[in-house]
């Protein structure tokens, strides 16, 4: 690659380099620098050259000042409280894309506190349940302070929808909620408690009736005031507690008693399929309908564990109806409302010019006004 020496500092690229947790190999590819420049320039610390430090930041997804650094940023411990897909291990290390999902939430969660502290915008007003309370009783104060009942779900269209619903009003409450399309191996989501900007990440990778159980289960994590530091062992108690929480907030045992006595027309559900019509008829996903069945004593945990396999990936296929994906329809989906609300403060409360907003949402003037709009008047995009 032609260009001039870029003379970064090594020990920055070296730590950025363990930090992406990608073999020397999978950053050649994606740089597409040969392997053997690549080893010259990370192990024999040969200065790249403008183009390929250029290609190098992009696939450590490291902004390219970053690399002119002094020395090595101090490592930070997120309290963030991860949930993994089945079949994987919580102790592995992070993929290349949640590490990148996380610092960017790190980011985000820096910005909020940032324009609340300056701007003297309300904290986010989280309820506690405590750790010592049942799933029963934190289900109840879920829905009391959303303001929800399980005739919303029926109501609406599509889990979509419930999604779009649900995520609008954690935010009306000042909890951020981002989506990151992680892939199918990556977590399902994870958590950021903050005393005054807590956020909650969810993988868009998977569909959005698994998406929802993502948000409440996260949510619960939250509320609890849990923390659990990257990488520790997780406790699966408490991941119980969570799941079990969403389960209950979503369907109540009386109405998912009566649904299964008269439409499935058993007292015991022990087919995938009767799973499915009640994951639809409540519009959430199938794990949340095998767990809230074996909670009330309609299914076995065998039949969980069939669930549990089957993949809750994608968005329901193509649909003619859905908007044109331009820059800020893409930018709300990402961010949700209350990202952008919040640096719309800053603006009007001149902690931030609106040349800085832009930069921060990377958008131009015309689509700023359009996500203005969209943030202030428009349902979140799914």
């Amino acid at each position: 690659m032609a260009g001039k020496l870029a003379p970064i500092n090594p020990d920055v690229l070296d730590w950025a380099v363990r930090e992406s947790g990608l073999t020397e190999r999978e950053i050649a590819a994606s740089s597409r620098i040969p392997e053997e420049r690549l080893h010259a320039i990370l192990r024999d610390h040969e200065q790249p050259m403008t183009g390929e430090f250029k290609a190098l930041a992009k696939a450590l997804a490291r902004s390219t000042a970053f690399f002119f650094l002094p020395a090595p940023p101090q490592k930070e411990k997120s309290l963030t409280s991860f949930r993994y897909p089945p079949g994987r291990r919580n102790e592995q290390s992070l993929h290349f894309t949640e590490r990148s999902a996380l610092r960017s939430a790190l980011r985000w969660q820096k910005i909020a506190a940032w324009i609340r502290q300056q701007s003297a915008v309300e904290p986010a007003n989280l309820p506690r349940i405590g750790e010592t309370g049942s799933p029963v009783n934190a289900a109840s104060v879920l829905s009391s302070w959303l303001q929800w009942h399980v005739s919303l779900q029926k109501k609406t269209t599509s889990s979509s929808a419930v999604f779009k619903m649900l995520r609008e009003r954690v935010e009306d409450h000042g909890v951020a909620v981002m989506q990151f399309s992680l892939g199918s191996e990556a977590c399902r989501g994870f958590s950021l408690p903050h005393a005054d900007s807590p956020i909650i990440a969810i993988n868009s990778a998977y569909n959005p009736a698994a998406r929802i159980f993502t948000l409440l289960h996260e949510l619960t994590h939250l509320l609890r005031g849990d923390s659990a530091l990257c990488g520790d062992p997780r406790d699966d108690g408490i991941e119980r507690f969570c799941e079990n929480t969403a389960a209950i907030f979503l369907v109540p045992a009386d109405d998912l008693n009566e649904y299964v006595s008269k439409w499935l027309k058993t007292a015991y559900v022990d087919d995938v399929d009767q799973v499915r019509r009640v994951a639809n008829y409540y519009k959430i996903s199938l794990r949340a309908a095998a767990i809230r069945l074996k909670q009330v004593g309609r299914a076995s945990a065998t039949l969980y564990d069939q669930v549990n396999r089957i993949g809750e990936f994608g968005g329901g296929g193509f649909n003619p109806n859905a908007e044109r994906q331009t820059t800020p329809v893409i930018r709300v989906r990402e961010l949700g409302h209350e990202l952008p609300r919040l640096l719309f403060a800053a603006r009007d409360a001149g902690s931030l010019s609106e040349v800085e907003v832009r930069r921060h949402l990377d958008v131009d003037g015309s689509q700023l006004s359009e996500i203005h709009e969209r943030v202030t008047h428009s349902p979140i995009e799914a």
